[in-house]
């Protein structure tokens, strides 16, 4: 396939195994996306990868009786566990919410052996788990329920306790920005040369997005992502009022950890609610849209940002942290905090052609800047970092 790096790197001594705690939840997640392209790439230098799943993957469940009840509280209490197998597929019964009911009451990490021999263990989110037997690695997203725990429904304090007690464990630390990677050395004091900043990729395959339904109304402003406080939903309708934009505002994903006012002031607009939409439908909807709007209070990447550049979408995002990093000189950036701000940007973008004056400089200018985070470029940074080990 285009794009593809092919070289070996650790294949001959075995899978690298990937955690599954977030690829299945409804609805997908940025670590779902995140866990789901690095498999990818893996794949594209040669290396095997397996799912450690909680589940079994055959689809036989427990009992769901008293004496199951039992036992997954006693699981819960043991500091070790033991990784099999089903149909060639790793698997231990309920690891992950044992891991965490033990570390909740215990404050200790569990660790899980295995006779499987995989080359290394990859966390896609912390967690508080540790594989024997093979280095581990672990990626970290964003410091967000430490650095503003007023946005996230995670227990800041529980939060930082686990970083605590597993980065010091694991034998390298991944980033998704370097706004992160700084972070963790300014605020947990982590060793630079322990931590490796990665970014993600983003690999569209935008004739296969473009024959899929169409169910967002083209020409409109979209927002991507769970429609929560941390992703500045009342400000971002505020100042969608404030532009006096006739294009609807779409807002695209589930509900957050908290409810903001979704209510429209007096205007000519109009706020479109989707929960939930097939990926290729999400996209060619921001492909066809005028403009993304993502003014985000806290990110550790931006995914929607790169997703709109590589499609063609004017981008305005927040100013400064990741956002700004991520959208480089590719987007317009404002004040997430300023409403007028974010009005103004909205009605100069939804004045214009998309794809003159202003939009189109900076449609160009995304085009470029997607390239860095492309499935090729991101191979490379990978290739190099796993050949570390």
């Amino acid at each position: 396939m285009k794009g593809q790096v092919h070289v070996s790197v650790i294949s001959t001594t075995g899978p690298v195994w990937l955690d599954s705690r977030n690829i299945g939840i409804n609805g997908g997640t940025g670590v779902a996306r995140y866990t789901q392209d690095l498999a990818t790439c893996l794949g594209d230098l040669g290396i095997s990868t397996a799912f450690v799943q909680g589940v079994r993957p055959d689809g036989k469940s427990l009992s769901g009786g008293k004496l199951d009840a039992l036992q997954r509280l006693l699981r819960a209490t043991l500091p070790w566990r033991h990784v099999g197998e089903v149909h060639d597929v790793p698997y231990c019964p309920d690891l992950y919410r044992t891991a965490h009911v033990r570390f909740k009451t215990f404050g200790r990490l569990t660790s899980f052996d295995t006779a499987m021999s995989p080359a290394l263990m990859h966390w896609t989110y912390p967690l508080p788990m540790v594989m024997q037997g093979c280095r581990n690695i672990v990626t970290i997203h964003d410091l967000v329920p430490i650095l503003n725990p007023n946005l996230t429904g995670i227990d800041p304090t529980h939060f930082a306790r686990l970083l605590r007690e597993l980065l010091p464990r694991m034998d390298a630390i991944v980033t998704v920005s370097e706004t992160v990677r700084q972070q963790l050395i300014e605020i947990l004091n982590i060793s630079p040369s322990r931590i490796t900043n990665l970014y993600q990729m983003v690999d569209i395959d935008r004739e296969a997005v473009m024959k899929s339904e169409r169910i967002i109304p083209s020409d409109s402003i979209i927002h991507i992502g769970r429609v929560e406080t941390r992703k500045n939903i009342e400000r971002l309708i505020a100042g969608y009022a404030r532009s006096r934009s006739h294009r609807p505002l779409v807002l695209v994903g589930p509900d957050g950890d908290d409810r903001p006012d979704m209510s429209l002031p007096e205007g000519p607009g109009q706020v479109i609610r989707i929960p939930w939409i097939e990926r290729f439908s999400l996209l060619r909807g921001l492909a066809e849209a005028h403009m993304l709007v993502f003014p985000s209070l806290g990110e550790g990447f931006g995914l929607p940002i790169i997703e709109a550049m590589a499609l063609g979408t004017p981008v305005i995002t927040s100013c400064g942290g990741a956002t700004g990093e991520i959208a480089d000189n590719a987007a317009y950036l404002v004040d997430p905090f300023d409403v007028k701000a974010i009005g103004d940007a909205i009605a100069v973008l939804d004045s214009m052609d998309k794809h003159a004056g202003l939009c189109g400089d900076l449609v160009q200018r995304g085009y470029v800047r997607a390239e860095f985070f492309s499935r090729m470029a991101y191979g490379t940074r990978l290739k190099a970092f796993y050949e570390r080990f």
